[in-house]
């Protein structure tokens, strides 16, 4: 029996050997999807709580951009610069340019916070006007099949009150304000 156990164990790693393919695997420098638990606290009619437990998924907003990408990385760096937001990650081979870990207050550029997240409310006021921001926010370009270039943009932030140190912070969603007006920045900066 060990005899017909090694043929065809050599076979095997012979047959294994022989799919793999000789060229190394790309690297994904891509920001990943982002997936936040998500919990909603229902307080019934009877004083009694229901907490629904869900997830967020965000995997950013895609724009056509129609330029070639010696312009339209520049453009996309620019525009970073002039809405005020300081790159703390700048990847020239992948075309990312990012900051993880981004404060701010009231506004982004000319932008009211409340058009760039929904932090929930408090007596009619939106959170997001009055919280402080911690923002990670992404973009990189992936060739478009057709023609161009694809440039996502990824927002992922979390606010808190300013005036109670002690509340915890909580999920922000993105409302897509930012995300469109970082790619019509850069398509007016390239032509396209």
């Amino acid at each position: 029996m060990t005899r017909y156990f090694v043929p065809c164990a050599g076979l095997a790693l012979l047959a294994t050997l022989g799919c793999a393919s000789g060229k190394p695997a790309a690297i994904n420098t891509a920001p990943p999807v982002t997936v936040t638990p998500v919990t909603q606290r229902v307080i019934t009619t009877g004083g009694g709580q229901l907490n629904i437990n869900t997830v967020s998924v965000n995997s950013g907003m895609t724009v056509q951009i129609l330029a070639p990408i010696d312009s339209a990385w520049p453009a996309l760096q620019s525009v970073y610069r002039e809405l005020g937001i300081p790159a703390t990650t700048l990847v020239d081979a992948s075309h990312l340019i990012a900051n993880e870990t981004f404060k701010t207050r009231r506004r982004i550029g000319k932008l009211p916070m409340q058009r760039i997240l929904n932090c929930g409310e408090l007596q009619g006021m939106p959170n997001a006007e009055t919280y402080d921001i911690m923002m990670s926010i992404s973009s990189y370009y992936v060739k478009h099949p057709k023609a161009g270039y694809n440039l996502i943009t990824r927002i992922d932030a979390t606010g808190k009150s300013p005036n109670y140190s002690r509340e915890a912070s909580v999920n922000c969603s993105s409302q897509g304000e930012l995300e469109q007006l970082i790619s019509e920045m850069v398509k007016k900066k390239t032509g396209s």
